[in-house]
């Protein structure tokens, strides 16, 4: 009996870490597909924009997201949860596409009645989404809150970037590139002023980064 009760305690602790693991991959990975989905979009909606203001503010918006993601998987790494986040992800997808289909067929069905559908999946999906992060907040801890100060970080330094519009002064023209393209640069050590922006109006953009950095 003596044995027996610290190797039973030592193994529902593991468990519980086990258990720990599994749900905050699967929480991750599920906000990570939604986030993908997303950007796909904005990625989509950007080429029907003409070039000008509001393409530049949309590919901020796409820079930004691929920062998350690229955020989320470090910290699904450092966890030791990337496989599993990656699993959870794919099978997130596959949700929504079956979602998408089904909803599709039911358009066909009674055309009357998909927005009032849509609108109450969206409602759903929406209040899933808040609920799933707040409980990765409580099972992962210090991974969670990582992301959290990451998003934070990025979100802060866009809206410092719009508000102020000053902060590169004193004889250099500023590179013409996105707020987290900026970030990504200074992470690699990549030199703005040797990239090729491939954005509106040769704006340089994450992808240009990462790319300039492989070479």
């Amino acid at each position: 009996m003596t044995e027996q009760g610290p190797n039973l305690q030592q193994q529902m602790q593991q468990q519980a870490t086990q258990n720990t693991q599994d749900f905050y991959a699967q929480s991750i990975g599920s906000l990570r597909s939604q986030i993908q989905g997303y950007r796909s979009q904005l990625e989509q909606y950007s080429q029907q924009v003409p070039e000008g203001d509001a393409q530049a503010q949309i590919q901020e918006m796409i820079d930004s997201y691929m920062e998350l993601e690229g955020s989320m998987d470090q910290a699904a790494q450092d966890a030791g949860v990337e496989d599993a986040m990656n699993q959870a992800a794919q099978q997130t997808q596959q949700q929504i596409q079956q979602t998408a289909q089904g909803a599709a067929q039911q358009a066909q069905d009674a055309a009357g009645q998909v927005a009032g559908q849509a609108q109450q999946v969206a409602g759903q999906a929406t209040d899933q989404a808040g609920q799933v992060a707040g409980q990765a907040q409580d099972a992962a801890g210090g991974a969670v809150q990582q992301v959290q100060d990451t998003v934070g970080g990025l979100t802060g330094g866009q809206q410092q970037g719009g508000q102020g519009g000053g902060g590169q002064q004193g004889g250099q023209q500023p590179p013409n590139a996105t707020q987290a393209a900026e970030h990504k640069a200074e992470e690699l050590g990549v030199d703005l002023s040797q990239v090729q922006g491939s954005g509106a109006e040769g704006r340089i953009t994450v992808r240009d980064v990462i790319k300039a950095g492989n070479q």
